[in-house]
């Protein structure tokens, strides 16, 4: 991988790249990529670092947490996760020489870079999922015993709150409720960590990769796309029924769809805790956590996230392999079917 520089064209494709990786979660594209771009407004570009350095830097995490459907209405300002950082860095006595998205998802692809054009803090080609989770443990920084805390909770408001939990779940569930307090999305700055450390745990390459699918949205190319991510046609059709709710500080619900074209005459449910879990054609699972189930429009290739889904709509459902990292042994503690409460085992995509 090498360094590379983001503009305004590589904003467009990486909103897109990144809804689709998202998983349907993540935060809504558009709210992420209109702030940035006003951010952009006669800076130029932002740096790019490939991340597989083993310098003795420190890296730090930056983020919004919340319910992606809440974060349309109370939009943000694009200020708090720098002040989340700042936070952080006088808590931790260290210089942030690096910032890592935690997730590839629509908006938290996108604050990191934010925050680096308002501070000049170069961004890392990578993260830790390569894709979207909704809960703070379920990164390969994490299953690779890097702390999530301290974590610092930051709203539109100037509130400020620091968790230290004494895990990677009490921290989600301290800062969760918080996050719930002050309004249902806040912004957070967490995982410090060496850059040796980062090289070691993260899914590296994947803000590039993310700007990879975006160009093969764009042109509409579903073929490159398969060639590029190995993804497989899962189903495709009318939704016909939308469940969702708010609860505990995630968006909960499902969505199913009628089936058409080779589909026809079948049905497909989607469970979703922010992100697209679990998908069943009528009584068989076809898809799970941690591959990535991903919906976009059948005529345009758009992707649609879990907020923007909607009766009527007809939808290709594509599910992608996900990273191997995410499929270690250790990392399926936190992202299996079974992390989300379903008594079913991860069956990778491809195995019968």
């Amino acid at each position: 991988m090498e360094n590379f520089s983001i503009g305004v064209r590589e904003v467009e494709l990486l909103a897109l790249g990144a809804a689709f990786l998202g998983t349907g979660g993540g935060g809504d594209p558009l709210v992420g990529k209109l702030m940035l771009r006003r951010y952009m407004e006669g800076k130029g570009s932002i740096e790019i670092v490939d991340g597989s350095s083993g310098k003795d830097e420190f890296v730090l995490g930056s983020a919004m947490m919340g319910a992606p459907i809440v974060m349309i209405e109370k939009v943000p300002g694009g200020g708090e996760a720098v002040k989340a950082l700042k936070v952080y860095s006088q808590i931790a006595g260290r210089k942030v020489d690096f910032i890592t998205p935690l997730e590839i998802g629509g908006i938290n692809s996108i604050i990191p870079l934010i925050v680096s054009i308002q501070t000049g803090i170069p961004v890392l080609d990578g993260d830790g999922m390569g894709r979207a989770f909704p809960e703070l443990q379920m990164t390969t920084f994490y299953a690779d015993g890097i702390p999530v805390s301290p974590v610092v909770v930051f709203d539109e408001r100037g509130n400020v709150s620091v968790v230290q939990g004494v895990d990677g779940y009490w921290s989600e569930k301290i800062a969760r409720v918080i996050t719930v307090r002050y309004g249902g999305s806040a912004y957070i700055a967490l995982h410090g960590m060496e850059l040796s450390e980062y090289s070691r745990s993260a899914v590296l390459g994947s803000l590039s990769t993310a700007i990879q699918v975006g160009e093969r949205l764009a042109s509409k190319n579903i073929d490159s796309l398969r060639d590029l991510l190995h993804c497989v046609h899962l189903f495709k059709g009318k939704v016909i029924e939308v469940y969702r709710r708010v609860e505990r500080g995630f968006s909960k619900g499902y969505v199913v769809l009628e089936g058409a074209d080779q589909w026809k005459g079948k049905t497909m449910r989607v469970d979703f805790q922010n992100e697209f879990l679990i998908a069943k054609e009528g009584d068989k699972i076809v898809a799970t956590v941690p591959d990535l189930i991903s919906f976009v429009d059948a005529y345009t290739l758009t992707p649609v996230t879990t907020d923007r889904v909607r009766y009527g709509q007809r939808l290709v459902v594509l599910g992608t392999p996900s990273h191997p990292k995410l499929r270690s042994t250790e990392m399926l503690k936190y992202v299996s079917p079974r992390a989300f409460g379903y008594d079913v085992n991860f069956t990778p995509l491809g195995a019968s």
